[in-house]
């Protein structure tokens, strides 16, 4: 329950008793801060702008109707006072838009300029609504509605607008204008940053939609067999050879060493190293089974076959 005595303030002071430390209360004795001075322009200045825009939604009101009801005879009505109502509108928002740059006479101009023509325009049709109700003492009282509205605004923004000096509206002009390239900088990486993560979603969806490529077989190439001429070979006479058992040399056959390729031409060495092969394997070769593993005259195959078994001695 609240008390009926009014309290006085207080103070909390902490401090130390044999050690302990203890809080305890103390009346404030600190002066209260001073009030600030009753602002009668304030208030006046609420005041005027207050009836500024009562004002102004009166003349909006009044112009709407008069003009929507003229209208009405070509365009039905709800067209035509939604239409109607486009003047008063448009030279309010252009209050709004001097408002903004009151600080800057230079931009405010426009505005202010826009402002007056859309006012004559919603004031002669408003006189002419009169006219032709054969009221014209009603539509200039109407029209003048605006008109009061118009110029209790101006006289608003009369007492508010600070004239600045050259150099500092050009300041405040310059300040303006850094923060406005920040912001369409910031805004503009924005956007890039949208359009690449759109340009992202989109390749994304192509590649699902895409469908797979089948597998590509690639053919291999494999030597082609070439046959090499070779010269007729002529019947050799080894040296323990009797003369009536020269026989004639078989047709060579091309002998593939291992790891060489298959189209070049067989030398004295692949054939010594087919040979060692066969008898590293274990194989018992003669001299007319060289004769047949080579292709060459027995006498050339028992030197192909000597070379061999020498080679093999060496590895033993």
């Amino acid at each position: 329950m609240p008390s009926l005595f009014r309290r006085h303030p207080t103070r909390t002071i902490t401090d130390t008793v044999n050690g302990i430390p203890v809080d305890y209360d103390i009346p404030d004795t600190t002066p209260a801060p001073p009030r600030l001075p009753f602002n009668l322009d304030s208030l006046l200045r609420k005041a005027l702008f207050t009836a500024a825009i009562l004002m102004t939604i009166g003349a909006i009101v009044w112009g709407t109707v008069a003009i929507g009801s003229m209208l009405s005879l070509l365009a039905p009505a709800w067209a035509a006072y939604l239409v109607a109502g486009v003047f008063d509108a448009g030279w309010a928002a252009c209050l709004v838009a001097e408002w903004l740059l009151r600080y800057d006479s230079n931009r405010a101009e426009l505005p202010r300029r826009a402002g007056i023509a859309m006012l004559a325009v919603s004031v002669a049709a408003i006189i002419l609504h009169g006219h032709r109700d054969n009221a014209l003492l009603v539509g200039i009282v109407g029209a003048l509605v605006s008109v009061a509205a118009k110029g209790v605004w101006a006289i608003g923004m009369h007492t508010i607008r600070i004239k600045l000096d050259p150099k500092y509206e050009a300041y405040l002009r310059a300040l303006q204008q850094q923060a406005g390239t920040e912001m369409a900088l910031a805004l503009g990486e924005r956007d890039r940053l949208l359009a690449e993560e759109r340009t992202v979603g989109v390749r994304l969806a192509l590649e699902a939609r895409r469908p797979a490529a089948p597998p590509v077989v690639e053919p291999v190439n494999r030597p082609a067999d070439r046959t090499v001429d070779r010269p007729e070979p002529q019947p050799v006479q080894a040296a323990d050879q009797p003369v009536d058992q020269i026989e004639t040399t078989p047709e060579p056959v091309l002998i593939q060493a291992t790891g060489r390729a298959v189209d070049r031409p067989v030398r004295p060495e692949d054939q010594v190293d087919e040979l060692f092969r066969r008898l590293r394997n274990g194989d018992h070769i003669t001299k007319k089974g060289a004769a047949t593993i080579l292709g060459v005259p027995e006498s050339t195959a028992y030197r192909r076959l000597k070379d061999a078994e020498s080679k093999l001695h060496q590895y033993r």
